[in-house]
């Protein structure tokens, strides 16, 4: 699945790539707050623009961090950026069983913390799927994104946490097969939308190379 993680562009408003975004197929938009400057107002107004037409497209809309607001204008859930099991606790108990949460650890201990509490997914970046295995001498990944992630997995799963794994950062659409073959649920961007010339197209093209890995994965 395509997540789009929403950003400033100097063409287009946030609200006008959600929807450019929705309109080439994406069905999970999560509203950054980093794309409003931190400005809650601005972030909510844009929120409840985008909440009917989230509705008539069936996509999930998350909002970053903020519960309260999530609690206030219903949407399908929240993504902490952090991680730690006070803060995820606590969001689960104000926003109740059927909200989707997410979050973003920061290192494998933090991931690893998760287990036993209620997260739908997690975020992880190619740096930190590779992170057993990171040169801290020469600073490089010392094997392939798509096995780093695989290893991951293969270890969360072994701790007893059987989350959906995001595959998040700056990522080749080249590996999206070898991706999903390791476990990888879906993948978020937010570059490869907001900053096309046209982000609806963009987003066709990012979804139909996913649809691809996917049958040729489990053909």
């Amino acid at each position: 699945m395509l997540q789009f993680i929403t950003k400033s562009s100097p063409r287009f408003s946030v609200s006008e790539i959600a929807r450019k975004a929705i309109d080439g197929g994406c069905r999970w938009i999560q509203l950054s707050a980093a794309a409003f400057d931190s400005d809650i107002a601005v972030l909510k107004s844009v929120a409840e623009e985008l909440i009917p037409y989230c509705q008539e497209a069936d996509t999930f809309m998350v909002i970053e961090n903020d519960v309260d607001l999530v609690d206030e204008l219903r949407v399908h859930g929240v993504f902490l950026q952090d991680a730690s099991r006070g803060t995820v606790a606590s969001a689960r108990e104000k926003l109740g069983a059927n909200a989707v949460i997410g979050t973003a650890p920061r290192t494998i201990e933090e991931l690893m913390n998760l287990r036993n509490l209620d997260v739908d997914y997690v975020s992880i970046t190619p740096e930190l799927a590779c992170a057993i295995t990171y040169d801290t001498e020469s600073g490089q990944v010392t094997q392939d994104i798509a096995s780093g992630y695989k290893a991951l997995i293969e270890a969360m799963r072994m701790r007893g946490l059987d989350l959906h794994v995001v595959a998040a950062g700056a990522i080749s659409p080249d590996l999206y097969p070898s991706l999903l073959e390791a476990g990888v649920a879906g993948v978020a961007v937010s570059d490869a939308i907001a900053d096309a010339t046209d982000p609806m197209e963009a987003t066709r093209h990012l979804i139909e190379l996913l649809s691809d890995a996917r049958e040729s994965t489990y053909r």
